[in-house]
Order: structure tokens, then C-alpha cells, then sequence
């Protein structure tokens, strides 16, 4: 969240986010999405921040940030997640659409490592499933 809070309009080039990463100190290129970009597009730029504060002067809070994300959790009934399982979700989400572990460590930044260790429900969920088609298909070939 920290990286996603430091992000300035500057880091916009080519119509991607071109960010260092603080922990690693990793350089990513990740492309915006269509959503994100009209979201962006209809943004007000007061401030060389993305996300700034109510006054639209300064960056928002870490604590600002995770307060207002909580509201609106809480107003559509989603209490249970929070901040923190942004990059878990994206990358099961590349995994499901089929996404090799380098593909989805070039949007989240993360190692090989941190790539299995996010996505390892979503796997064995793919795995039973594919385990299951195969099944169901050979008792048709039989």
C-alpha cells in the first residue's frame, strides 16, 4: 500500500505505472488497465500525488488511506478483506486467466517464491479441476 500511496502523476508513462518499489527496490512497468485509466482521466490533479488527502495538497495517509478503504468496506459488506490482500487477489486473479508465475510477478513485484506462496489455493483449485475434466472425460471414452 505504501508504494500504491507514493505514486505520483509522473509515474505515469506510456499509459503504465513506472514505480521503484521501496522493499525491493524494484524497478516495475505495470500497464493500467482501461478502468483505472478513465478513473485516472476523471481524477482531479491538484497535487503531484495520485491519492492526496481531503484537501487534495498532500499525499494520503497510510492511516487516512486504510480508514477510508475500511468505510467502504464496511458499507458494501466486505469487512473480512482488507488492503493487505490487494496483491494476494491480483495474483490469483493473472493465475486464473492463466498467467505463468513470471507474467504475474511482473504486475505484483514479487518473487517466485512469494508468487507460490500467494497463489497456492488457487492452484490446487485449478489442479482439482483440471484432475476432474480429465476424469469425467475418460469415463466418456470408455
Amino acid at each position: 500500500m505504501g508504494d500504491v500511496l507514493e505514486m505520483s502523476w509522473s509515474d505515469i508513462q506510456e499509459d503504465a505505472f513506472v514505480i521503484r518499489q521501496k522493499k525491493t527496490g524494484k524497478e516495475l512497468w505495470v500497464p493500467i488497465l482501461a478502468e483505472l485509466s478513465a478513473a485516472l482521466n476523471a481524477a482531479s490533479r491538484h497535487s503531484v500525488f495520485i491519492l492526496t488527502n481531503e484537501r487534495g495538497t498532500n499525499r494520503w495517509s497510510y492511516r487516512g488511506a486504510s480508514q477510508a478503504v475500511r468505510n467502504i468496506r464496511e458499507k458494501i459488506g466486505a469487512v473480512t478483506y482488507d488492503i493487505h490482500s490487494w496483491r494476494y487477489n491480483a495474483a490469483c486473479e493473472l493465475l486464473e486467466a492463466g498467467c505463468s508465475d513470471d507474467l504475474i510477478a511482473a504486475v505484483t513485484g514479487q518473487s517466485p517464491a512469494m508468487v507460490l506462496h500467494y497463489t497456492k489455493k488457487v492452484r490446487q483449485k485449478i489442479r482439482a479441476i483440471e484432475a476432474q475434466q480429465k476424469r469425467t472425460e475418460q469415463k466418456r471414452n470408455v
